[in-house]
């Protein structure tokens, strides 16, 4: 069976779909956890989330549960890996299309 283009770009689209949706549950499951005062996630954990693709549910998750948005050190660090995460897939396309 061969894989067709439509085929690679519907799983890609899913899997970047299904990766924002786990973004955003960790952030409102760390967001739960502090609420009770129990342990919590680690940073690098939703980081990782991020890097992987998921920042745009992490951004949409801590705005609507308001979770880690006044926390300096964590936003700078999320920035970062969203421009990494940027710069990563535009190398790709680069290389790709060139």
């Amino acid at each position: 069976m061969e894989v067709t283009t439509v085929q690679i770009a519907l799983f890609a689209v899913a899997m970047v779909v299904i990766i924002n949706i786990g973004s955003a549950i960790a952030i409102w499951w760390d967001k739960r956890r502090a609420t009770r005062g129990e342990w919590r996630l680690k940073e690098a954990t939703l980081l990782v989330w991020a890097l992987f693709g998921g920042w745009p549910g992490g951004i949409w998750a801590m705005r609507r549960f308001r979770h880690k948005t006044s926390k300096g050190s964590f936003i700078a660090k999320y920035v970062f890996v969203i421009a990494l995460n940027i710069g990563v897939i535009a190398a790709i396309t680069f290389v790709a299309i060139g």
